[in-house]
């Protein structure tokens, strides 16, 4: 570990990288609906994910819409 995260986790300005979303957090963002726990941003994003389409309801990523995407986007 190198002295200026060490510096940066001290003062509190350390962001750690973001972990993809994951079967994990669909389990925790279909508990929050059920209303067994509270919403939290993690379960915002993986909300957003959803109906997005970039991941579906199992937590697998939709690669062919991401695909399609990114050509569509390339082409314009």
């Amino acid at each position: 570990m190198n002295k200026k995260k060490v510096w940066k986790i001290l003062d509190g300005s350390y962001k750690p990288k973001k972990k993809p979303i994951g079967p994990e957090d669909v389990e925790r963002l279909v508990a929050a609906v059920q209303q067994e726990c509270f919403w939290d941003d993690r379960d915002i994003e993986t909300w957003d994910a959803i109906n997005s389409g970039k991941i579906d309801w199992s937590g697998n990523i939709n690669e062919e819409k991401i695909k399609k995407k990114a050509k569509k986007q390339k082409t314009n």
